[in-house]
C-alpha cells in the first residue's frame, strides 16, 4: 500500500477556501490524506494563514462534524455542530475523492457531556468530578463511544477512524484556565488521575483488588504532598511513581484493570465499524508516550486489536522523537502497526527545522506512516516548509 501522509485539520479550516481548493493545496504539497475532525473538544486556536475571520476560533464544545442518527444512541447522545455547512465538509471531501479521508474522533474529553452527565465523569480519590473527562469503565459512556464510532463509520465511506481519549483524561489536561500555586509533577498528576467512581470500585472489587484503601491510601498521599514545604522535581516524581507501581499491588492491579477496559472498548469499537475501514488509536496525549498507561491504554495490548496506533512524537528535537519512536515500538514489536504524527513546527523539532531528520531517524526503525498536525495551525510559511520536506523525504 502507498504510504500514509496525512494533514490533520478543522473542518473550518476548510471551509475558509473551499474544500476544491483545500485538496488542490494538499496535493500539491505532497499530501496523499487528511485526519478531519469529526468529533471534537472546545479550544481557542489562532489560524495564522485564515483568509476569512476569525482568527481566533472558539469551537463549539464537544459536538460532531457530521449529522448524528440519534436513533443508534442511549441516554448520551452527540450533538451536532450548529453550522450545516462544516458539516457539510466531511461528504463534501469524501465527494471531491483525491485525498483519502480518515475521521479523527475525540471520545471521552468532552466537557459538554460532562456537564450534561455528572454521574458518568471521572472522580478522583476525593471524589470530585472532573467535568472534561467521561470514564469509560461507566457501561452508558463505553456504549456511546462504540455508538458514535458505529455512527460516523457506516454514514461515511472513510479509510480510517483515528480515535483519541478512549481512556481517562491526566489530571492536567482538558480544562480551560488551568490554574494553581502548587508545583505539579508527573507523580502527583497520576495520583490525581485514578478514577473511583462507582462503577470502577466495583469493577475494582469484582477483582479482588482493595480499592477503598487504595482510594484513601492515594488521598493521604496527595493531602501529605500538598502540605511539604517542598517541591519534588521530575527525576524524583519519577521514581517514586515506580516506587508506587512496585511496592502496591492493588495499585498496579487497578491500572491493570484500566488498560484492560481501554482495550475492551477499542475491540468493541472494531468490531461496531465496517471492516472496510481501518482503525487507528492515539493512545495518550502526553509526553513521552511511555506514560500512556495512565490513560489505560497498553501499547501491545492495542496494537493487537487494532490496525494502527498512530502515536505523535511531539518532542523538542529530532532525537527525542526517534528515542520516543523506538521505545514505542520496543513494546508494540511490529513497525507496521505505528503511524507517527510530527508537529513541523513550534513548539516541536527546533521550530520545525529538524523535522526532515525526525522523519528521516523514524523511518529507519522501519516506520512508514506519518501524520502531520495542523494545517490550520500551522503560519504558512511552516506549510511550505513541511512540503518542501516531503518532497526530499519520500
Amino acid at each position: 500500500m502507498p504510504a500514509y501522509r496525512s494533514l490533520y485539520t478543522y473542518a473550518w479550516d476548510i471551509a475558509d477556501i473551499g474544500v476544491t481548493r483545500f485538496v488542490d493545496e494538499v496535493l500539491a504539497m505532497g499530501i496523499t490524506d487528511v485526519t478531519l475532525a469529526t468529533a471534537y473538544h472546545a479550544g481557542k486556536f489562532i489560524r495564522p494563514h485564515a483568509k476569512k475571520p476569525p482568527c481566533v476560533i472558539f469551537p463549539e464544545d464537544g459536538v460532531t462534524y457530521f449529522d448524528p442518527d440519534l436513533s443508534r444512541y442511549g441516554d448520551i447522545k452527540p450533538q451536532a455542530h450548529s453550522d450545516d455547512s462544516i458539516r457539510g465538509i466531511l461528504p463534501a471531501l469524501l465527494s471531491d475523492g483525491r485525498v483519502k479521508v480518515h475521521g479523527w474522533t475525540v471520545l471521552l474529553h468532552n466537557t459538554r457531556l460532562g456537564i450534561a452527565f455528572p454521574e458518568y465523569t471521572v472522580k478522583n480519590a476525593f471524589g470530585d468530578g472532573y467535568v472534561y473527562s467521561l470514564c469509560p469503565m461507566q457501561s452508558d459512556v463505553f456504549d456511546y463511544a462504540v455508538n458514535l464510532c458505529a455512527d460516523l463509520t457506516h454514514q461515511h465511506a472513510l479509510s480510517s477512524i483515528v480515535l483519541e481519549s478512549p481512556g481517562w483524561q491526566p489530571y492536567g489536561h482538558g480544562y480551560h484556565h488551568e490554574f494553581a500555586q502548587v508545583a505539579t509533577n508527573a507523580w502527583l498528576d497520576n495520583m490525581l488521575g485514578m478514577c473511583f467512581c462507582d462503577a470502577c470500585k466495583t469493577a475494582a472489587k469484582e477483582k479482588d483488588i482493595h480499592i477503598d484503601a487504595l482510594q484513601t491510601r492515594i488521598q493521604d498521599n496527595i493531602k501529605n504532598y500538598l502540605a511539604l514545604p517542598a517541591d519534588a522535581n521530575a527525576d524524583q516524581a519519577a521514581s517514586w511513581t515506580q516506587s508506587d507501581l512496585l511496592s502496591d499491588a492493588d495499585l498496579l492491579a487497578f491500572i491493570c484493570l484500566r488498560q484492560d477496559r481501554v482495550t475492551q472498548l477499542v475491540t468493541e469499537i472494531r468490531a461496531a465499524i465496517p471492516a472496510s475501514c481501518q482503525l487507528a488509536v492515539i493512545p495518550t496525549v502526553q509526553r513521552p508516550t511511555s506514560a500512556c498507561w495512565t490513560e489505560g491504554s497498553d501499547l501491545k495490548a492495542l496494537s493487537e486489536v487494532a490496525d494502527y496506533i498512530e502515536i505523535p512524537f511531539y518532542e523538542p528535537n529530532a532525537n527525542r522523537a526517534i528515542a520516543d519512536a523506538w521505545e514505542s515500538l520496543r513494546q508494540i514489536g511490529n513497525p507496521e502497526k505505528v503511524r507517527a504524527i510530527l508537529r513541523p513546527g513550534l513548539p516541536d523539532l527546533n521550530q520545525g527545522a529538524e523535522l526532515g531528520a525526525a522523519i528521516a531517524g523514524i523511518q529507519a526503525l522501519g516506520i512508514k506512516d506519518f501524520a502531520f498536525y495542523n494545517y490550520g495551525l500551522l503560519p504558512q510559511y511552516q506549510l511550505d516548509h513541511l512540503a518542501k520536506t516531503l518532497k526530499g523525504n519520500t
